[in-house]
């Protein structure tokens, strides 16, 4: 069976993400990005805290924190990419939502122009390194 692998383990992938500054428009934003088509296995949700992270992806989207293990108390910063905590940590710092999308056969033009279109306060765009952001292979089923 073949598994849609969004962040290949050796490769990469593209990812776009946003800030939003508060739990309402993180979940608009969610609801707009999985209306236009995108799978929860694409899309993660990050936060200060596991809850709020938790509380805006419900079932729409994925946590880096669902990871949790070892390894994430070990390593500084958990799950969390060091790409994705560099470039919005003062948004984090803030409480704002991160919302991070692996560009999985749709343009990271694209992306950026829906989380545009969702009133993001920032936006970036990246190639991330294999990491442990999105949701694992074995969950993203047959495509």
């Amino acid at each position: 069976m073949a598994v849609s692998s969004y962040l290949p383990d050796v490769a990469g992938g593209a990812v776009v993400a946003a800030s939003f500054p508060h739990q309402a428009a993180a979940r608009e934003a969610l609801e707009l990005l999985r209306s236009s088509g995108l799978r929860w296995q694409d899309i993660s949700v990050v936060a200060r805290d596991r809850a709020l992270a938790e509380r805006v992806a419900q079932k729409d989207a994925w946590t880096p924190y669902r990871n949790d293990g070892l390894l994430s108390r070990i390593r500084p910063g958990g799950n969390v990419p060091s790409d994705l905590r560099r470039r919005f940590a003062d948004a984090l710092k803030r409480g704002a939502v991160v919302i991070a999308v692996a560009a999985d056969g749709q343009p990271p033009d694209t992306l950026a122009a829906l989380f545009a279109q969702a009133k993001a306060a920032q936006t970036a765009q990246w190639w991330q390194q294999p990491a442990r952001l999105f949701a694992p292979p074995e969950l993203a089923g047959p495509f």
